[in-house]
């Protein structure tokens, strides 16, 4: 994954594995997305305390259903802890408080337009709920599962929005970070995921694992 991002073939690999899937998706704003947001994520994972063999996932399909994960990170803690962080990655700059009676919406500039749309920690926390519950191998196999958003374009300035007690349900479980959090976001990662796991491929077994 680093030497593709530092090759700056990342975003055409992404593209031929999608295709080659038969999935409709990598239209020229996802694959600008994914240009993009790969630099950043690049940044957080090449790092010294970091093992090269953990396992890196792009748009992870959760299984039996249309969902794509944006990144997923896979291997195990200093004490040996299997876990499986999910990143929801936004290209954000800014956004606004939606008080909905669900108290998971905001609304952001996205596809040329305003549009109210769930907050990132609630639909990070939303994708591991899919994954548990499809997926039998998790609790077989004692697998954590972490969600977290990393908002790497937004501005400090409106962190308030986001961080709004209305949405602290979903961040509490889901941690988000922003453009001036990467010290932080690093340290989260690390205190998950520093080594391989020692259960091998934690993606395979879930893949082929029972539903």
């Amino acid at each position: 994954f680093i030497d593709d991002v530092k090759n700056n073939s990342i975003a055409d690999k992404i593209l031929d594995a999608i295709r080659s899937k038969g999935l409709n998706a990598g239209h020229e704003k996802e694959y600008s997305s994914w240009q993009n947001s790969m630099q950043f994520m690049r940044n957080i994972v090449d790092d010294p305390d970091i093992d090269d063999e953990i396992q890196i996932c792009i748009e992870y399909n959760i299984p039996l259903t249309s969902k794509r994960v944006d990144f997923i990170i896979a291997g195990a803690d200093q004490n040996h802890n299997e876990n499986i962080i999910i990143v929801e990655l936004k290209q954000w700059q800014k956004a606004e408080v939606v008080a909905d009676d669900m108290h998971y919406c905001v609304k952001t500039f996205v596809a040329n337009t305003d549009r109210i749309v769930c907050h990132p920690s609630y639909q990070a926390y939303s994708y591991s709920c899919f994954l548990k519950n499809y997926s039998q191998s998790i609790t077989d196999e004692t697998i954590n599962l972490v969600p977290c958003a990393y908002l790497h374009n937004y501005q400090p300035e409106y962190r308030q929005t986001l961080s709004d007690p209305i949405y602290k349900e979903w961040y509490d479980i889901a941690p988000f970070f922003i453009k001036n959090e990467t010290d932080s976001f690093s340290n989260f990662i690390k205190k998950y995921i520093t080594k391989k796991s020692s259960k091998g491929d934690l993606l395979y077994l879930i893949d082929h694992g029972r539903l």
